[in-house]
């Protein structure tokens, strides 16, 4: 069986202060693999986006989504 991913993006417009939220999110199985800027407006006009992935987890590893969810919790 091949390996499903799913992906979100996250943005740092202040990176500064979000370190912290990437940190957790890396504690729950997110991993960034590319990061791109992003032009919006006024004092937000051009920050990065980070993009992430992690693997959806099979039926049989139930073990891992329920670690996940109390981490969460």
């Amino acid at each position: 069986m091949t390996e499903r991913w799913e992906y979100m993006t996250f943005d740092l417009a202040k990176p500064k202060k979000e370190i912290r939220n990437l940190t957790e999110l890396g504690s729950d199985g997110w991993e960034a693999v590319a990061m791109v800027s992003s032009w919006g407006i006024g004092w937000r006009m051009v920050h990065p986006i980070v993009l992430l992935k992690r693997p959806i987890a099979q039926a049989g590893d139930a073990t891992e989504e329920s670690s996940s969810r109390a981490r969460s919790a």
